[in-house]
């Protein structure tokens, strides 16, 4: 066996041997991890890690600490370790956070797993870099500090599992990171294996290869190693043992149902279903398998492939059904939205629920909505606007129409009253002598003009408006001017039909409202006139009352003189 290794083997042996050291070394799943005891400071560690293909250990989880904790515990490692975790100079001590603003040198995801046996100092001038130390936890320090060793972690995309050995011999595997070690439970893609037998004069070899054509990755050649004959413990071999011919060492087999293991010696119950036979899933069977499809899919004759049901033809679906590979869906027409479990019905849309569906009225229909008009409207041919239709035109009054939106309203002429409903007139009660009438022509020489229509027709309600309640006369009341009225309106061909020309739009009411007017406003001036001459009596009463004289004495006719000597006739001669 030795003499027909192929010539890449020896190419491959002979640089394992120029170079390689010797360390602990632990893989499991797609990574291995080396403990070097080499006394260096950070960067220095970091530099034969990469030197090697791989980086300083980072420790981004549990797991990974349990890993390593492991190595460390295997080794009787007790002292600090190098691992790659470090905060670059410039850049500040984060006690909020997990890593306390430290960085993994590998790149990747940081995470949040942390594991500090004391935190960091505050520090940002400074570089620092972490150890751990088996039981501790993390410890962080100057990096230009020299510690007694490190932890590398190298990535690889396979392992293989135990050299199968056939006899006694010892094995010593050296790693594609440099590494020579006799302990491993699992060799990364690119080991070469040294097997030296107990009894043999020279070592066979195996390397690790892959990945294979079925996944994974397997020694060369397969083993086992150390052969020995059928007859000495059954050449090693858990079932059958078959000698080859010649020299050639004997190798084993398993019964049917079984295979060979990944050590070629012992055996396992075959899967059938490994690689899967089957188009969908396959469960494995005492000596056989079974296929199976995923939901929405049927098995095909052949018992392996498997076919897409169509469900649509059983009719799901209220309206429109689609089917899709492995399922189908259910669509809804224009105006319906889906409803129901998984939405396979349809419920009608309510198009009138929206704001200004329609200008006037919106009636929904199973799947759409229509839009119509109030009454005394017409919907125009193109679009949903509405127009007010001008009934006038159709001349339904007796006499005057007045058109408005939506309806018209007839104005009767004397002698006939409204109909409830606004739209004819009938006979009514004769109107007495004492009340001027009106039949909405505009009075040619009344002192009361009506401004326009703003009073409001609940206002003008409170009179009666049938000419049957008003006595019909064409005297005035006294104290007011006399207002002329006319028994009936002209109509002039072509003109509208709810006013009486131009300028007398504004002032067309109808009869009983300008009565009304006359009414209220004759009532006004009467009242007017009755509060002037009562102010104009009070007024003169107040005036001769300051203008009276005040009352005379009988002494008052009588004046008074001054008094004289009495003359008793005595002649008065002067003294001579």
């Amino acid at each position: 066996m030795a003499a027909l290794r192929p010539l890449p083997l020896l190419l491959l042996l002979l640089a394992w041997r120029c170079g390689g050291e010797d360390a602990e070394v632990l893989c499991a799943s797609s990574a291995c991890y080396t403990l070097h005891r080499s006394g260096s400071a950070w960067e220095k560690a970091q530099e034969r890690c990469r030197h090697n293909g791989g980086s300083l250990a980072p420790v981004r989880s549990a797991a990974e600490a349990a890993l390593l904790r492991e190595l460390l515990d295997t080794a009787r490692w007790d002292g600090p370790a190098w691992i790659g975790l470090a905060l670059p100079r410039g850049r500040c001590v984060q006690p909020q956070e997990p890593l306390r603003g430290f960085s993994w040198v590998a790149g990747g995801e940081q995470g949040n797993f942390s594991q500090w046996e004391s935190e960091p100092g505050d520090t940002c001038v400074s570089a620092r870099c972490a150890s751990l130390r088996a039981g501790r936890g993390w410890r962080a320090g100057g990096c230009q500090t020299s510690l007694p060793a490190f932890l590398c972690k190298f990535s690889f995309q396979g392992m293989c599992g135990l050299l199968p050995l056939a006899g006694r011999g010892s094995v010593t595997f050296s790693t594609p990171f440099g590494v020579r070690t006799a302990r491993l439970a699992a060799a990364p893609f690119g080991t070469l294996a040294e097997v030296r037998c107990e009894h043999g004069e020279r070592s066979s070899y195996a390397i690790c290869k892959g990945p294979l054509a079925g996944g994974g990755f397997a020694w060369d050649p397969p083993g086992p190693l150390c052969p020995v004959a059928c007859g000495h413990h059954n050449g090693g071999c858990q079932q059958l043992c078959l000698d080859g011919p010649g020299e050639s060492s004997p190798r084993c087999a398993c019964h049917p149902g079984s295979v060979l293991a990944e050590d070629m010696t012992s055996c396992i119950p075959k899967d059938f279903c490994h690689p899967n036979p089957c188009q969908g899933s396959c469960r494995p069977l005492p000596g056989g398998f079974e296929c199976g499809c995923e939901p929405g899919y049927a098995l095909a004759a052949d018992g392996r492939g498997c076919s897409d049901v169509d469900e649509c033809e059983s009719g799901p679906c209220q309206h429109l059904c689609h089917n899709i590979p492995g399922g189908f869906q259910c669509h809804c027409p224009p105006g319906y939205r889906p409803a129901g479990p998984a939405g396979h019905l349809c419920h009608d849309v309510d198009e009138c629920a929206e704001p200004h569906a329609c200008p006037q009225l919106c009636i929904n229909i199973p799947g759409s909505f229509r839009c119509a008009c109030r009454p005394g409207f017409q919907r125009q041919p193109e679009g949903d606007s509405c127009l007010d239709v001008d009934e006038c035109l159709r001349d339904p009054c007796p006499g005057a129409c007045r058109n408005f939106p939506g309806g018209y309203e007839c104005q009767c002429p004397p002698g006939s009253i409204r109909d409830g409903d606004g739209h004819g007139c009938s006979p009514g009660e004769a109107i007495p002598n004492n009340i001027p009438q009106s039949s909405g022509i505009t009075p040619q020489s009344s002192g009361i003009t009506p401004q326009s229509s703003s009073i409001a027709p609940e206002t003008s309600s409170s009179i009666p408006r049938s000419s049957s309640s008003i006595p019909q006369s064409s005297s005035s009341i006294p104290g007011t001017p006399r207002i002329p009225w006319t028994t009936s309106i002209p109509r002039t061909p072509g003109m509208p039909t709810a006013g009486l020309g131009a300028g007398s739009g504004e002032h067309s009411a109808d009869g009983p409202r300008l009565l009304l007017y006359y009414i209220v406003g004759s009532l006004v001036a009467i009242l007017l006139l009755l509060a002037f001459a009562l102010a104009l009596v009070a007024c003169r009463k107040r005036a001769g009352r300051r203008e009276k004289p005040p009352a005379k004495n009988a002494a008052d006719n009588y004046c008074w003189v001054p008094e004289q000597p009495e003359s008793r006739g005595e002649k008065f001669s002067p003294k001579s």
